[in-house]
């Protein structure tokens, strides 16, 4: 394994209690006393910075320090050139990939399962051995209802256009039943045509049918038919508000670090290596290919990190903006209702946190006519 090494030169008292309990912590080599106050010793470098923390709250003074070892040079290399480097191996294989198809792209119905189906049954992405004929066969056969069916390779993408058959206006479902889309009880039905599934008084449930597509003739044949009618239901919805009077609010503080590495295939071969000192801290990640090559597709992976402080903040409970928050999600579970037959809530209060429950019984009329 590949070792870098951080030495410090430091001056100060009592150095044989600080060396007592840092080195339980860290592993600390190569200790050389030159009299009762300086001293110089070497540590890993992954662990200078917390070790530098260390000397700082010990009131020692930094007299020197600086990095050595293979590791310390071969990142400082890298740090140097690593960019470049990638860059010139990307232009290498650059002519390359240009032999393979990058993407697929689907114009026209059923894009999103035709790319699906052709990224995991492509033969090949070599576009040389790309027979366009074949993958339009591939498709007609999986894909029944095309009826067109292209396929191009256009620099790294290859272009799928279908359309979609025309089905005939007689052979769409006019006869699909009339279902509710509420919880309730039928209060009111007007039938116009079709067979009723349920009676006035009937408890219902959301997704049960109303009416079926359907009549019997006098001998009892079944005759399809478009269900029409105009049906009242009570149903009832239940929405509440949540109120804490003290909320543990988190923000950052506006210090920040960021980290910055370069990683082939996963494997990190350059890092920066900056570490949050901070207590409390939020990170966001963003990668970004340095190229598009699919052969060496080199990624700089930059990693920041926001220094958060925690506060406890008191709120005063308006208990009558709760109960009106309440009734608003309560409503929403119950659009386009005709009149509001009876509404109430309750109260609950628990430690710091205060619940109104809101339940609403309205109107709702189910028509297809």
């Amino acid at each position: 394994m590949i070792k870098s090494f951080h030495h410090f030169k430091i001056k100060g008292l009592n150095q044989e209690r600080f060396f007592n309990n840092i080195s339980k912590k860290y592993h600390i080599f190569d200790i050389n006393r030159q009299d009762n106050t300086l001293c110089s010793f070497k540590v890993e470098r992954r662990f200078a910075k917390k070790v530098k923390t260390e000397i700082l709250n010990a009131n020692f003074t930094i007299i020197e320090e600086k990095s050595s070892g293979a590791g310390y040079y071969f990142s400082r290399f890298i740090g140097a050139y690593g960019v470049l480097l990638a860059i010139v191996l990307c232009s290498v294989f650059y002519a390359f990939q240009l032999r393979f198809i990058e993407r697929i792209e689907v114009w026209g119905d059923l894009n999103t399962e035709i790319e699906q189906f052709l990224e995991e049954n492509l033969p090949t992405k070599n576009k040389n051995k790309l027979n366009c004929d074949e993958i339009e066969k591939m498709i007609n056969d999986e894909f029944n209802d095309l009826s067109f069916v292209s396929v191009a390779v256009v620099g790294q993408t290859l272009v799928v256009n279908v359309k979609n058959s025309i089905i005939p206006s007689e052979m769409v479902d006019e006869y699909a039943p009339i279902v509710s889309s509420y919880d309730g009880i039928v209060r009111e039905i007007e039938l116009v045509q079709g067979t009723l599934s349920v009676e006035i008084g009937d408890i219902i449930q959301k997704g049960q049918i109303l009416v079926e597509g359907y009549v019997k003739n006098s001998e009892g044949e079944i005759l399809n038919i478009q269900p029409k009618a105009e049906i009242i239901l009570d149903v009832w919805a239940e929405g509440e508000s949540q109120h804490f009077s003290k909320l543990m609010i988190t923000s950052r503080t506006g210090k920040s670090c960021s980290n910055t590495s370069v990683q082939l295939f996963g494997y990190e071969f350059y890092s920066n290596n900056v570490q949050p000192t901070f207590s409390q801290y939020e990170e966001e990640k963003v990668s970004e290919y340095l190229t598009k090559n699919n052969i060496l597709p080199f990624k700089i992976v930059t990693t920041k990190y926001f220094e958060t402080e925690t506060k406890v903040v008191e709120s005063e409970l308006n208990l009558e903006k709760q109960i009106e928050l309440a009734r608003e999600n309560c409503l929403q579970n119950i659009k386009n209702y005709e009149i509001i037959k009876e509404e109430n809530y309750r109260v609950i209060s628990e430690g710091n946190k205060t619940t109104v429950k809101y339940v609403v019984t309205a109107s709702v009329k189910v028509v297809n006519v």
